[in-house]
């Protein structure tokens, strides 16, 4: 009866150590007879711990520190401060995990819901956008592979013809036949043809009149140059 009695009792003491563990205030000191337990006693140093790790941006050594600390002792605010790390770790989609569990397991409305909602959709959707971004390199990769196969394929290929061809000299083409047989496709410039073949250039007659018209320029020019004018529009001077 004594020690039922004495357990109801050590029950406020109890739920206060609890509270204090999860707000991370300090717990006053207590009697030997209390509830305080070396599980109570690991669990505040694995959240002290954490605090100072977090504190010092080492969120992976905080991350491990309050994950031991639930482990010794479950408590729904060391979820938060899980999520918290896995959010500066860039993790989103184990920080909205662990936003969730947060809310699910505490009793009750938490204080801090509102803000742990935005925080999960805020999550939720840089999960969303590295996801994309991890497909996107997948697919980079593999069309990366893909041209780095062709391009072995089409080596291969180039050097097991050269091996034909030093194998088998006379399959290939000699280079100068076929430069000839360009050649001979190609016209020469100085070759006319019948149709296009026509009087050396002494004898076209529209070189003639070509020449004969500046001559004719020519004379008219002179002509006019020497012949007398009528009408002198020269200024003379005027005399008495």
């Amino acid at each position: 009866m004594r020690s039922l009695i004495r357990s109801r009792r050590s029950e406020p003491k109890a739920l206060s150590l609890a509270l204090a563990l999860a707000l991370g205030t300090p717990v006053p000191a207590v009697a030997a007879e209390a509830t305080v337990t070396s599980v109570d006693d690991q669990a505040r140093e694995k959240f002290s711990e954490g605090n100072l790790a977090y504190d010092l941006g080492e969120f992976d050594r905080a991350l491990k520190a309050f994950s031991e600390a639930y482990r010794i002792k479950p408590l729904p605010a060391f979820l938060f401060n899980i999520a918290q790390c896995h959010r500066q770790l860039n993790n989103p989609s184990r920080a909205s995990f662990f936003y969730r569990r947060y809310l699910s397991l505490s009793q009750g409305e938490p204080a801090n819901a509102d803000v742990v909602r935005e925080l999960i959709a805020e999550m939720d959707t840089k999960a969303r956008v590295q996801e994309e971004q991890r497909r996107e390199r997948e697919r980079f990769a593999r069309d990366r592979e893909l041209q780095k196969a062709r391009e072995q394929a089409a080596l291969a290929e180039a050097r097991a013809n050269e091996a034909r061809l030093a194998a088998n000299p006379s399959a290939a083409p000699e280079k100068n036949g076929a430069s000839q047989a360009l050649a001979m496709q190609v016209p020469d410039a100085s070759v006319k043809t019948e149709a296009g073949a026509s009087k050396p250039w002494t004898r076209r007659w529209y070189v003639w009149a070509g020449a004969g018209a500046v001559a004719l320029l020519a004379g008219g020019a002179v002509w006019a140059a020497t012949a007398p004018n009528p009408r002198d529009t020269t200024l003379g001077t005027v005399g008495r």
